[in-house]
């Protein structure tokens, strides 16, 4: 089992459920994204019963109230590790994310998506944000740490200097892991290698990336997860 990796599993219940079970001994846990809305928490329970880790990426958004209610909603689960919001919020939803989490269990962590993989400086500028990526990324880092939230999401280029500005008790975790013949081929504009990742968080048992199409997307899935893990 590589302890660092979840799976991302954006495909439909029956193919999502098949693959987890296919490769759960070769990965710490699984990421359930979109796939979510669709399943909800009856869904949930099926991937659950696999006793193996579950990352809720649901990047709750919303008043203080609701997005608790919506954490709060988990309490069945029993292998759910982390939970996401959005940064870009507000203070109170994020305070009270964490307070509705560690009301259900002091192992469920509260994760805060900085900015998305997919994000460009262009991107940023469409929506008013004059910050540069780095600015931005250490401007909401900071906040949702002082918030109280468990960890951030956010590309790999930017793990060194998350993990140097909030400590060794953060967890950071890194989407977008890709092959270098692959990088730049979707719409994932921030990439690394699972080999860049690793040397980077080397002993850090506080880190993870995730990785999904280049899993997913392949013919034989767990072959594919073998050649990147030994690449």
């Amino acid at each position: 089992m590589k302890k660092n990796i979840f799976c991302a599993l954006d495909l439909d219940f029956k193919s999502a459920l098949s693959l987890t079970k296919q490769i759960k001994d070769h990965i710490y846990g699984i990421k359930i994204g979109s796939l979510f809305n669709q399943i909800g928490i009856e869904g949930l329970k099926e991937f659950d019963q696999l006793n193996i880790p579950i990352f809720v990426d649901s990047k709750f958004s919303d008043i203080p109230s609701t997005t608790a209610r919506n954490i709060s909603n988990l309490k069945e689960l029993k292998n759910i590790k982390f939970v996401t919001i959005h940064s870009l919020s507000s203070k109170e939803m994020m305070k009270e994310a964490v307070k509705a989490a560690e009301s259900i269990s002091k192992k469920i962590k509260v994760l805060a998506v900085l900015i998305t993989t997919s994000s460009t400086q262009e991107t940023l500028t469409e929506i008013g944000i004059q910050n540069n990526l780095e600015e931005q990324v250490k401007k909401l880092a900071k906040l949702s740490h002082a918030c109280g939230v468990h960890g951030v999401i956010s590309p790999g280029k930017n793990y060194k200097m998350i993990r140097k500005l909030l400590g060794p008790d953060c967890y950071i975790i890194v989407p977008g892991i890709r092959s270098n013949d692959q990088k730049g081929k979707d719409d994932q504009k921030n990439t690394i290698s699972y080999a860049e990742f690793n040397k980077m968080a080397e002993n850090d048992d506080k880190a993870f990336c995730v990785i999904g199409r280049p899993i997913y997307q392949s013919e034989n899935p767990l072959e594919s997860l073998k050649k990147i893990v030994n690449r």
